[in-house]
């Protein structure tokens, strides 16, 4: 089912106002004047094809998103993207041998529960 025009606008904003984009730099990634933008983020008007594929590739969300309302549980990327920053930070000023044991030591947490039934991880 496709979304209505509001929730549509609300989606560009929400991905914009994530990506730490403003306005007038997204109007201009998307070689349109501000004014346009602007209606397309306010549900004035229905954003074209084009331009809704540009903003989905700019804010790195699904096109489907936009459109559908459909979210992938899994696109940790967007929906923990401060955090993964902050952690990328902190990894980044480890000597390599600590770096690598962090590492080693949360890819084995997430495989273990991983493998858990979803009751298991649940507790």
């Amino acid at each position: 089912m496709v979304i209505s025009t509001a929730r549509m606008a609300q989606r560009i904003r929400e991905a914009r106002e994530f990506s730490k984009i403003t306005q007038v730099d997204m109007a201009k990634r998307l070689s349109v004047a501000r004014q346009t933008y602007l209606d397309m983020e306010s549900g004035k008007t229905d954003p074209k094809i084009l331009a809704l594929v540009m903003i989905a590739e700019i804010t790195g969300r699904p096109f489907n998103w936009f459109v559908h309302g459909e979210t992938d549980e899994r696109d940790i990327a967007f929906s923990h993207r401060d955090d993964l920053a902050a952690l990328t930070s902190l990894l980044s000023q480890l000597p390599q041998v600590a770096r690598q044991t962090v590492m080693d030591n949360a890819l084995s947490i997430a495989d273990y529960v991983v493998s858990l039934t979803p009751e298991q991880q649940r507790k």
